[in-house]
């Protein structure tokens, strides 16, 4: 058997410090200021909330019924949210969609995914509640929220529908 012994000198080199780094390659502070935000995202107060329901019912031999919402004059709708609520005769099939335009000439169909709620006493009930993010202006078509069914006609259709978001100044 062998006993290995080791000998540590008193004295130890100080440990190895990392180089400074040049000053040419470490940005100045007016280097590392924020980016500037959009006009529209300075200040929360220049958001304004807008929330609207609609209702309006298919008639009886109807295909489709629709309702428009207005955008007021000089702003631009970002659409956060749409829901809707369809209720009609038992075994028809719907078809939602909201309808934008912006600057105009780009007209938009946004479609719901609707979702069956209840079926009974000769009724069924569809819903839809789903984010989006869609933009409205007031100019051109207005935008618009409708309800479309299949081959079967018959009975009273009723919808109610709410968009929601914010609005922001057009400049």
């Amino acid at each position: 058997m062998a006993i290995v012994l080791a000998v540590v000198s008193g004295t130890s080199a100080a440990p190895a410090q990392p180089p400074e780094p040049s000053p040419s390659l470490v940005p100045a502070v007016t280097d590392r200021l924020p980016l500037p935000l959009p006009r529209t995202f300075e200040r929360r107060e220049d958001i304004q909330p807008f929330q609207q329901t609609v209702r309006f019912t298919i008639g009886n031999e109807e295909k489709e019924g629709y309702a428009e919402i207005a955008v007021p004059a000089r702003h631009r709708l970002v659409i956060e949210h749409v829901s809707a609520l369809m209720q009609g005769p038992s075994g028809q099939r719907y078809f939602a969609s909201l309808r934008t335009t912006v600057r105009r000439e780009e007209t938009s169909w946004h479609y719901l995914v609707l979702s069956p709620q209840y079926s009974g006493a000769g009724i069924d009930v569809y819903a839809a509640a789903q984010p989006m993010r869609a933009y409205a202006d007031p100019d051109g078509l207005p935008m618009r929220f409708s309800v479309s069914r299949g081959m079967d006609d018959s009975g009273t259709v009723s919808v109610d529908a709410t968009v929601s978001g914010y609005l922001l100044d057009r400049w």
